[in-house]
């Protein structure tokens, strides 16, 4: 887990990018410590909108208080289907918002437990 995200959405474009990536070169090449931080950029803010809905901010939410937790007690805490909660955090684990394991079930099977991919995380958005 890391220490922050950023989710960006078209704040300041390829320029923006290009001008962080320059920074941490030179961060780098000094033999400074980068920060622990994932950004994830979306190219506009209406696709950033259509992944962070409401119920995936609600279940966001809930893993920040919880920290790991299975599938099956994150759809029980929000009130949701199983199966409609593991498409939320199929489609937020591809975009680097959650990270997810198998744990070994007591007697049988495995279960999937989703945790946060950071302890804090920062929306920007640019219209």
């Amino acid at each position: 887990m890391s220490g922050k995200v950023t989710i960006l959405s078209d704040v300041d474009g390829a320029e923006g990018f290009f001008r962080r990536a320059r920074a941490h070169a030179r961060s780098l090449d000094a033999g400074e410590r980068l920060p622990d931080e994932v950004v994830i950029a979306f190219e506009n803010p209406a696709e950033m909108m259509k992944m962070l809905t409401g119920e995936r901010l609600r279940l966001l939410q809930s893993l920040r208080e919880a920290g790991e937790t299975r599938i099956a007690e994150l759809a029980e805490r929000l009130g949701r289907d199983k199966r409609a909660v593991s498409r939320d955090v199929n489609a937020m684990r591809v975009h680097g918002l959650v990270l997810t394991k198998y744990v070994a079930n007591a007697g049988h099977g495995r279960n999937l437990v989703v945790m946060p991919s950071a302890k804090r995380m920062e929306l920007k958005a640019a219209i």
